[in-house]
């Protein structure tokens, strides 16, 4: 079984596809171009653990060395151009495949070394980053100023704005491609680039990156805390050994894996599997905790089992995969009789409804329950009550000796219970809102990469959650036509994201007529992320939106 993997530079994508495991994660960015003398400058080197839970393909991209010739474009990975010599390529691995330069490819790096600036063989060469990239120094015959490298937060400013790092890019790549504008000596790709310098300076480095809980997250940056990295480090100038980028990666860890594909109040079918199968040694299944069976035979073979629940109440069904180095790998799921728990993963709008409904008529039978016992007493009450309210009738109207209370109490506690669970299964917000009116902000067209721009907005905040479905609509009359507004976005719930904006019109005695746009989500100004929900819609007229935003948990 292969426990490392080499990339040397290619000028494409490379695809890696890993078990579940943890794995050590290295990057060394290129070299930007010297031009005489023995100035150095050295890509940076960036490393990190990445645990794993499942299988998952990683894309590495391996940064080019600099190029002496601005026509060129662009060293491969985001090395600046520059006139005389050219940025290094930072070197990367991601989660979007793509050209090299695709916005959601570099919104999707995880780890990322600098490449070098281009280098003047009198002036000392910014470095790649490190999670700073190095400055440069530049010789304006009178004086010395510095050409920063990029940061975490920014590219480093140039002279002009044409020669300023952007972020995946050194100065130079994407305002001096446009305006013809190169620097002499350009700055060297990275999460940021380095800026572009003058033509007796070098540029600057670009910066190193490794995701972790508390690295920098731009807007629309897409990898998940389940790509956190422990253990992380980025240096500047750490590419000795090679003048284009290279990475490495290597497992430290072999870990157990665990695919649950359907379960219900009654069976549930899964498959267990490792790095190394030849590790595993047992799986055992667990009802609120109590241990029904342990596996030791067959082990990656699919697997049914079955079970009895013997009341209404929510129980959890708990299945453990362990191997010979007692790591474990674990899934607890909510079963019950009345109430089918939501799906992990896959779900879909009738999935959603379905379950609602079921929802629904679980908390209808609980206290129907409730009711109907407390009708034996001679105790009025409804379906209107709450849970609190027919508590408190409980308490008030039997002596706490009378064995019939022991058993209401007994039924008030598992269906609290059941509700208190329910509750961590979904969070919901609703509200009112006004649009607004920005003319300046942009959308991209659903998979057509065209941007435009829209003069109207819904824009939601402090939510206190990042939603899977955000629901607005509004009804309004303006002379004469009757008009419904919806606007609709999907996150992390289907394969893609995306924003459905939509208006149905009509006047009275005639069909509706309707017009509508499908977007793109967190890209441009549009996003549905920790800060809020912000959406392109059609003008209503400053009549209210209701709205609603749900996650699932």
């Amino acid at each position: 079984m292969a426990t490392e993997w080499n990339f040397d530079f290619k000028a494409e994508a490379q695809p890696i596809t890993l078990k579940a495991g943890k794995y050590k994660l290295e990057c060394w960015g290129a070299h930007g171009k010297v031009w005489g003398g023995d100035s150095q400058s050295s890509g940076g080197y960036s490393y990190g653990e990445l645990t794993l839970k499942k299988e998952t393909t990683l894309y590495v991209y391996t940064g080019a060395t600099g190029s002496s010739n601005k026509y060129e474009k662009f060293t491969f990975n985001g090395g600046g151009l520059g006139v005389n010599n050219g940025g290094g390529g930072a070197t990367d691995i991601r989660l979007v495949n793509g050209d090299w330069n695709n916005e959601q490819g570099l919104l999707s790096r995880i780890i990322v070394a600098g490449g070098g600036g281009g280098a003047f063989s009198k002036t000392p060469a910014g470095k790649g980053g490190g999670f700073k990239g190095g400055n440069s120094t530049n010789d304006d015959n009178s004086s010395m100023l510095i050409v920063p490298g990029g940061t975490q937060y920014d590219g480093g400013r140039g002279y002009c704005d044409e020669w300023d790092g952007v972020f995946g890019c050194g100065g130079g790549s994407i305002l001096g491609l446009e305006r013809g504008k190169y620097p002499y000596n350009s700055g060297g790709g990275g999460w940021f680039g380095g800026a572009g310098a003058r033509n007796t300076s070098s540029g600057g480095g670009g910066s190193g990156y490794v995701l972790t809980k508390d690295s920098y997250k731009p807007v629309g940056y897409i990898p998940t805390s389940e790509y956190w990295l422990e253990n992380v480090g980025s240096i500047t100038g750490g590419n000795t050994a090679k003048v284009n980028g290279y990475a490495k990666i290597t497992l430290l860890q072999a870990l157990p894996i665990l695919t649950i594909s359907s379960y219900n109040s009654t069976q549930a079918t899964f498959k267990a599997d490792h790095t190394d199968p030849t590790l595993l040694t047992k799986i055992e299944y667990f009802i609120d905790d109590v241990l029904k069976e342990t596996i030791t035979t067959d082990l990656t073979l699919e697997k049914t089992i079955n079970y009895t629940l013997e009341d209404n109440a929510l129980h959890t069904l708990k299945i453990v995969v362990t191997d010979s180095n007692n790591a474990t790998a674990e899934k607890v799921l909510s079963i019950s009789k009345n109430i089918m728990p939501l799906p992990g993963e896959n779900v879909n709008l009738n999935d959603i409804s379905t379950k609602l409904v079921e929802v629904n008529a679980g908390f209808k039978v609980g206290k129907t329950s409730i009711i109907n016992t407390l009708a034996l007493k001679n105790i009025e009450a409804s379906l209107n009550n709450t849970l609190v309210e027919l508590s408190e009738k409980i308490k008030t109207s039997f002596d706490s000796s009378d064995a019939s209370v022991q058993d209401l109490m007994n039924q008030l506690t598992r269906a609290n219970n059941t509700i208190s669970q329910l509750n961590t299964r979904y969070k919901v917000a609703s509200g009112i809102t006004y649009q607004l009116n920005n003319p300046s902000l942009s959308a991209n067209f659903y998979n057509g990469g065209y941007t435009t721009t829209q003069d109207h907005w819904i824009n939601v905040s402090n939510l206190g959650f990042v939603p899977h479905i955000f629901i607005a609509e509004c009804d309004f009359t303006k002379d004469g036509y009757l008009t419904k507004s919806l606007v609709f976005a999907s996150y992390n719930v289907f394969s893609k994201d995306y924003v459905i904006s939509s208006y149905f019109r009509r006047q009275t005695n005639s069909t509706f007529y309707s017009h509508g746009n499908i977007y793109n989500l967190n890209e441009k100004d549009v996003y549905v992320n920790g800060r809020g929900v912000q959406l392109p819609a059609f003008n209503n007229y400053d009549f209210a939106y209701k709205w609603q935003a749900i996650k699932f948990v």
